[in-house]
């Protein structure tokens, strides 16, 4: 009977603790931003700004004051539950390569 009694105790004080890992595995998967969150993290840092038309989506970036159109080259996204990883590469009008990676975790992005 000791036995039992000490090994409820203990299971009970563990459960404030997988209740709070609970909740915030929840509110990771609540707050795992979306793909139109990533086009506006996107035009933010990079100043690639996204456009969509009935029959296509064009990329265009803006620096220097200068806007210059980009080819969608190739892109991956990773649905993890609580995060999102995201790899895509554009190509401008010279043939330059831009690479960009970035996680997505709680709403917001962090490069990688």
């Amino acid at each position: 009977m000791k036995n039992r009694f000490s090994y409820d105790r203990h299971m009970i004080r563990k459960l404030p603790v997988v209740m709070g890992l609970v909740i915030l595995v929840v509110i990771m998967i609540i707050t795992n931003p979306t793909r139109t969150d990533f086009y506006t993290w996107l035009e933010s840092q990079y100043g690639i700004h996204v456009s969509y038309d009935i029959n296509e989506t064009t990329y265009t970036q803006i620096m220097n004051g200068q806007e210059k159109s980009l080819n969608f080259r190739s892109g991956h996204i990773q649905h993890a539950g609580i995060f999102t990883t995201y790899n895509e590469t554009f190509m401008d009008a010279e043939g330059k390569e831009i690479n960009i990676k970035a996680i997505g975790v709680m709403n917001m992005f962090f490069k990688r």
